[in-house]
């Protein structure tokens, strides 16, 4: 429901322009072989990136928290549990998107990343690639909403494009610690986000 202001002034004032922006985004992610220790995990997202015609450039960072911690405060913080482990991944992503009409878009992007563990993963690291694909809907809106909602709908202030998007995505990772055996599994991964900037 948070969201709900931002969906509707974009349905309203679709836009588009090349240039700069900053997205970040939650969801869940689960690797698909036991060993990584991840499970079924929290899945947080931040990047940056710029954009020239259909094409942008993003580099991000993300962290898949497993929801298995010992030592949490409140629901927050802690170390994974014995037998669990989070991963910290860093990537860059070529991104190509495509205008479905009304402010609605469809993107397909995929690149390097690199990722190491903690907990169970303590040692591990290791390079990785991934692809992923999700649906936007963007807009011009007014910078001060993000701040509090009901100044989406004010007449003055600076505007930007803002976007709230659907991702799915795979990535694949070839962890290593030394002499212990190396660990090869995908992680897949649902997000919800936003982005504001000039555009994406």
């Amino acid at each position: 429901m948070r969201f709900l202001p931002l969906v509707l002034l974009l349905v309203a004032s679709n836009a588009r322009a090349d240039g700069y922006y900053y997205e970040q985004s939650y969801g869940i992610s689960s690797a698909r072989d036991s060993a990584m220790g991840t499970g079924t995990a929290l899945r947080l997202r931040l990047g940056f990136g710029v954009r020239v015609g259909d094409v942008s450039l993003e580099p991000w960072f993300a962290g898949d928290l497993t929801f298995d911690r010992v030592g949490v405060t409140y629901g927050i913080g802690g170390d994974p549990a014995m037998g669990r482990a989070d991963l910290t991944n860093v990537g860059f992503d070529a991104r190509y998107t495509g205008s479905i009409g009304h402010g609605l878009s469809i993107y397909v992007r995929g690149g390097p990343r690199i990722g190491g563990g903690t907990g169970v993963l303590a040692r591990y690291s290791g390079p990785g690639i991934g692809a992923g694909t999700g649906i936007q809907i963007s807009g011009t809106v007014r910078l001060l909403g993000f701040l509090w909602a009901p100044l989406f709908w004010v007449k003055k202030g600076p505007k930007v494009t803002g976007a709230l998007f659907l991702d799915e995505g795979v990535d694949y990772y070839h962890l290593t610690a030394g002499t212990d055996a190396p660990i090869d599994a995908p992680i897949v991964s649902t997000n919800i986000g936003f982005a504001i900037g000039q555009d994406f």
